[in-house]
């Protein structure tokens, strides 16, 4: 037999009113009611029918996530994101673009739409893909954007110009001029550009020879160090693009023989939890992933209120330098005490 609310209703002794203002947590119940209601609600096994629900509400209390990988820094990301929202009444449904797979990402917009979410939080591949997500506005979905600049479109962004420049400033205070950059595609214009102010800030020029480019992966970090070696390039240090590339960097210059960092310092960016777990600890630019996730919630949820895309808003978070074994920061501290 199928458990109606009404159901739900008579075992608590209240009205049917009383417990769709429970399940809805709009209206103020008295806590003594509802507990009343929650413990008919759990005895009687009682599921709410989502399509009645939302026919009333017009929400469906989802959020559309898509994501380009599930490597730990967008992982943990998703998490922040699903654990922030599920504080606010809603579930996610996530999908991985991959990089770029612009079908996977009509297809899961295309899904979202089916599936009437209350709004989409994007970060997925970037420009090639922004007729999809304006796409999107013109249906009315509410959106907000990571690291992406887009008309009517809120958006959050980490300061990734400031990020590259004080990777490259740390290790030129620590005495390097030879610096090689690894980076990737996904936001690493910004990074890459960072750098290059950094280095040019501080009077040195960029040897294209020393900039490597490719996907934010290991092997990309494990073939742009081979490279550099196999060319007999000149450098001391290298500031890579994401950590993942820098653990690629790392291994490569130890099965070539080489110290990290009394032969090469490292600079990493995102400052992922295996940063501090691998040896030597990597120095890296850290993502307040947190707050990034707290920024997009907060944006998305505020467009989906007041149904304006019109008016948009841009929030910008800060970059911080973690300074860990790799750079050799610690060891030469010890050496000029």
């Amino acid at each position: 037999m199928t458990i109606t609310i009404k159901d739900v209703a008579k075992d608590a002794g209240v009205s049917i009113a009383t417990v769709s203002r429970v399940l809805n947590g709009k209206d103020k119940v008295k806590p003594s009611t509802k507990i009343k209601v929650e413990q008919s609600i759990k005895k009687l096994n009682y599921f709410p029918d989502l399509t009645a629900q939302t026919m009333i509400s017009k929400k469906t209390k989802t959020i559309g996530l898509i994501i380009p990988s599930l490597h730990e820094y967008w992982a943990t990301l998703a998490e922040n994101i699903q654990e922030q929202l599920w504080e606010y009444g809603y579930t996610v449904m996530f999908c991985v673009s991959g990089l770029p797979e612009s079908e996977k990402v009509l297809t899961y917009i295309n899904s979202f739409i089916k599936r009437k979410v209350d709004g989409i939080i994007y970060c997925g591949p970037g420009s090639e893909h922004e007729s999809v997500i304006l796409e999107l506005l013109h249906g009315k979905i509410p959106i907000v954007v990571l690291d992406r600049s887009l008309p009517n479109v809120n958006s959050v962004y980490g300061d990734h110009l400031e990020g590259g420049k004080i990777g490259a400033e740390h290790l030129i205070k620590l005495g390097h001029k030879d610096i090689a950059y690894v980076g990737g595609p996904f936001t690493s214009p910004e990074r890459e550009l960072g750098f290059r102010n950094g280095m040019t800030l501080h009077g040195l020029s960029v040897d294209e020879s020393l900039m490597k480019r490719g996907e934010f992966t290991f092997e990309c970090g494990f073939k742009a160090a081979n490279e550099l070696l196999d060319d007999h390039s000149k450098f001391t240090a290298v500031c890579c693009g994401n950590d993942l590339i820098a653990f690629g960097v790392i291994d490569a210059l130890r099965k070539r023989g080489k110290r990290v960092p009394e032969d090469i310092a490292i600079v990493g960016y995102d400052d992922i939890k295996m940063a501090s777990l691998i040896k030597p600890e990597l120095t890296t630019v850290r993502q307040p992933l947190e707050k990034i996730a707290i920024g997009l919630i907060d944006l998305l949820l505020e467009t989906i209120d007041i149904h304006d895309t019109k008016q948009t808003k841009n929030l910008v978070f800060s970059m911080e330098l973690v300074i860990r074994e790799s750079c050799g920061a610690s060891h030469m501290i010890k050496v000029l005490k």
